[in-house]
């Protein structure tokens, strides 16, 4: 039986449940719940940090160590399975799984628990002069991989690095890169783009290169950073193994060596988890039961912070494009929308692991509101009559549409839900499948020629503002003159939602400007989700910490059990 045919009768069969339990008393299933705390600042002026890196003993003064440390096991190698690999070495331009990998290789100045725990990384201690200038202190004795010493002018040089990125610019948003310099080789006057409310966590994700070797080529396929592995090898779309660094500044791990393997298939990961390869691996929602049941392993599931997205082409290459009439690609924005049932995607996909959005945001976001629920599309929510009637007064009924995948299975899968969904308002869906670097830059290209894009968006810094900023003024086609109604307007006032001191004043625009994206359709974001790791009891699950702004794991932190 092909595998279309079997996803359109699961979907039947997920439908029929789905109606009987509606009329029962039933919850709609899914795991909901917050990912941790909000990350916050110490505030004050003259304060400076002081929490310990997981693993350590306190630090005094200006913040304690970061690095792992302890651990009882003779083990000297941990392997994980990574679902993907950008084929470079540069985190500038990583959005793929390999990312993970590379945090081990370049550091930050600070990072932040998802307990909301700043930990001092390169940055030894801070001095506020004023919510948007920093006297930042760095920490001394700490090196390249190529033995240069890291000093006050690779923050700045990453820091205007960073600027020129694209997208992945985000990372350095919060930083004036024209008013920051070096007052010396260890004494940084850090300056922020006025007041910031995502400073800590995009600061958090700006990680720092050698300014004296740095070159963009030589990036790509050579890592050199302060962190605490270094690569022992790498074969792209294979796997990447670091090594500790015996001259790292800080603490040393308590695991000598990680190798990052990419397996894209579900069932490469239970395999090599049941046969010894791999001790960390994210699974398949569908293999959470079997998993947890196998000995040796402990399973946890946790929120991600984002959400199952479609986004719509509107380039002048697309099927959306508003140049032809805009009141047309409104309609077809709307029949897609209202055709899409969020719970056979989480059934199906995340096998229960999740629940329908209300919102084009998470609603365990820091700055999530009851008021942001119900807006324009998700009034009706899931409307298949509506849908039609939409598709009829569009044109989009009958007609062929393209929708673009990043190639790994799952997402394959929800593009197959899709095309059988939008089969209903007689729509047909040409599924074309790339890999999720082509996929990224692909989202971001205004002469692309897809139609849809299915994924999983993420909100950096688990807040609103991300999707209402981030998602309108780095797709070139938004920000054209005539991309949606109004759009000059929506795109000079989005910066204020990240800049606005005052809290209920800057929720207040949030709203103003949710309504304006969600009325317009820009992109639809339908189901939250969850997703599981398996970790060998060999390492101790208490050292498990992940980043507050990416989820990702911090391995240097990890240790044996």
């Amino acid at each position: 039986m092909k595998k279309s045919r079997l996803i359109a009768i699961l979907l039947s069969v997920v439908m029929l449940c789905a109606f009987v339990a509606a009329c029962g008393n039933n919850d709609s299933g899914g795991g909901g719940g917050g990912g941790g705390g909000t990350a916050t600042s110490p505030s004050g002026g003259g304060d400076t940090s002081t929490s310990a890196a997981p693993g350590n003993q306190g630090g005094g003064g200006g913040g304690g160590d970061a690095g792992g440390g302890g651990g009882g096991s003779g083990r000297d190698t941990l392997s994980i399975a990574i679902e993907s690999d950008a084929g470079i070495l540069n985190p500038a331009h990583v959005t793929a799984a390999n990312y993970v990998a590379l945090v081990q290789l370049y550091e930050t100045m600070w990072d932040i628990t998802e307990e909301g725990e700043i930990i001092n990384i390169l940055m030894e201690s801070y001095e506020v002069i004023t919510p948007s200038h920093w006297r930042v202190k760095l920490r001394e004795g700490v090196t390249f991989s190529n033995g240069n010493p890291f000093v006050a002018e690779d923050v700045v040089f990453s820091i205007k690095y960073w600027k020129t990125v694209g997208a992945n610019s985000v990372r350095a948003q919060s930083f004036d890169e024209e008013k920051t310099a070096a007052i010396d080789d260890h004494t940084l006057d850090l300056h922020m783009v006025d007041f910031y409310i995502t400073q800590w966590t995009a600061g958090s994700q700006c990680r720092i290169f050698d300014h004296r070797t740095f070159e963009e080529n030589t990036a790509a396929s050579v890592a050199n950073g302060t962190g605490p592995y270094v690569v022992a090898e790498y074969v792209p779309n294979s796997h990447l193994f670091l090594e500790r660094r015996d001259d790292y500044w800080g603490a040393q791990p308590a695991i000598q060596n990680l190798q990052f393997r990419v397996m894209s298939e579900t069932a490469q990961v239970v395999n090599a988890l049941e046969t010894g390869l791999i001790d960390v691996g994210m699974i398949s929602l569908a293999d959470h039961a079997y998993v947890s049941a196998l000995p040796g392993f402990n399973v946890t599931t946790r929120p991600i912070g984002g959400g199952l997205q479609l986004g719509f082409n509107q380039g002048p290459n697309g099927y959306f494009y508003r140049g032809n009439d805009p009141d047309k690609s409104l309609e077809a924005r709307k029949a897609v929308a209202h055709a899409i049932n969020p719970q056979p995607f989480i059934d199906i996909v995340y096998y229960g692991f999740g629940k329908p959005m209300v919102s084009i945001a998470i609603d365990n976001a820091i700055d999530f509101q009851p008021q942001f629920a119900g807006i324009g599309v998700y009034a009706e929510g899931y409307n298949l009559d509506l849908a039609r009637q939409y598709a009829q007064s569009s044109g989009l009924a009958g007609q062929t549409i393209s929708v673009m995948t990043n190639g790994l299975p799952r997402i394959i899968t929800m593009a197959e839900i899709l095309q059988t969904m939008l089969a209903a308002i007689d729509v047909t869906v040409e599924i074309r499948n790339y890999d999720p670097q082509t996929t990224w830059a692909m989202s971001f290209d205004e002469e692309a020629t897809h139609d849809l894009s299915i994924g999983e968006g993420i909100s950096p810094h688990r807040r609103v503002s991300d999707n209402l900023v981030n998602g309108v003024r780095y797709n070139p086609t938004l920000v054209a003159p005539g991309g949606f109604p109004n759009n000059e307007d929506y795109v000079t006032r989005c910066p204020l939602l990240l800049h606005t001191p005052n809290e209920p004043e800057r929720l207040r625009l949030v709203e103003e400007l949710l309504t304006i994206y969600t009325e317009n359709v820009i992109n639809f974001f339908f189901a939250q989700f969850e997703q599981a790791i398996a970790f060998s009891t060999d390492i101790d699950i208490n050292s498990v910490v992940h980043a507050a702004a990416t989820g990702v794991i911090r391995y240097e932190f990890m240790k044996w059990a």
